[in-house]
């Protein structure tokens, strides 16, 4: 019986599934599709139905493209188009035959009822599987018979979700109740910081350290090529120790001199980077608060606290 009604829809002639060939681009479309679902190649003539039928959305080219839907295995989409078919060609074999094979898909297809406690909450939408719904006090659709999950989310509440598992030719009921407000302990989250003035003070020893730190570097490199001058004439290694002349002995006292400077930036460097750490680490922490705020269009944080 169902290769009969298929075979019907292809083999009703005129009025009842062809659409008259014509030079528009619907038209060509339309028989090209025509052609390959003669040829058992409908996959490819349902796509060809679809472009046409988005161009023309002619009543036969409607019935092809639900045949085709239907052996795809998008029986509401084929529903939808039989029966809009059926209701605006009544009292036409056409009309008839979209009737019949409408009634037919109803036995193979679901019915949900989704019934909204709250319809008018702000920002309220609603999901049945991946079609959005207008929120009503009851929602009332066709699915097909696989696992479908239905969603509802609002600003600043918990989003609802429910697995259906709808049977051929059953109803499902489905219900979202109110939606609950945050928990009180999720309406403010505490949360900690070291106060500014000794984060500020810590940072400012940390980076007179660093100087300190640069500066022994570059004394240190001073001091080296001053005392590797002073054996380019002055001075000279002998068995016994260093051989200078006054000039070099001069110069190597220099290169000493800021040698202790570099030691003396570093060690200071280091105490005040230490200083640093100890100002920040033991700094007083001070309490703020991070607290969701919900409106109808936006979600987002409030923080409260010194700064």
């Amino acid at each position: 019986m169902r290769g009969l009604a298929i075979a019907m829809v292809f083999a009703v002639t005129g009025t009842a599934v062809a659409e008259p060939i014509n030079t528009s681009e619907a038209g060509r479309i339309f028989q090209q599709g025509r052609d390959l679902a003669q040829l058992g190649r409908f996959d490819e003539a349902c796509e060809l139905f679809t472009r046409s039928y988005s161009l023309d959305p002619a009543p036969g080219t409607a019935l092809n493209l639900a045949d085709c839907l239907e052996r795809q295995g998008h029986l509401r989409r084929a529903w939808a188009l039989f029966d809009d078919v059926a209701r605006n060609s009544q009292g036409q074999s056409r009309g008839k035959l979209a009737r019949q094979r409408a009634d037919a898909l109803l036995a193979r297809l679901a019915t949900v009822i989704v019934r909204v406690h709250d319809p008018h909450l702000a920002g309220l939408e609603v999901r049945i599987g991946d079609r959005e719904e207008t929120p009503v006090a009851e929602i009332r659709d066709l699915i097909e018979p696989h696992d479908i999950e239905i969603v509802a989310t609002a600003p600043g509440r918990p989003p609802f979700k429910l697995l259906l598992h709808p049977v051929a030719g059953a109803t499902v009921v489905a219900e979202i109740p109110a939606f609950a407000a945050l928990p009180d302990d999720a309406a403010a989250t505490p949360a900690t910081r070291r106060r500014r003035s000794r984060v500020y003070l810590a940072g400012g020893l940390a980076g007179a350290g660093a100087l300190g730190l640069a500066g022994s570097l570059g004394f240190a490199i001073v001091a080296k090529r001053t005392y590797d001058g002073a054996f380019d004439a002055d001075c000279r290694r002998a068995p016994g120790g260093v051989e200078c002349t006054g000039a070099g002995a001069a110069t190597i006292d220099r290169a000493g001199t800021r040698a202790d400077l570099a030691t003396g930036f570093a060690i200071g460097g280091a105490l005040l980077v230490g200083a640093a750490a100890a100002v920040f680490f033991t700094a007083p922490a001070e309490t703020i608060a991070v607290t969701p705020i919900a409106t109808g269009r936006a979600l987002g944080l409030g923080v409260a606290g010194r700064f």
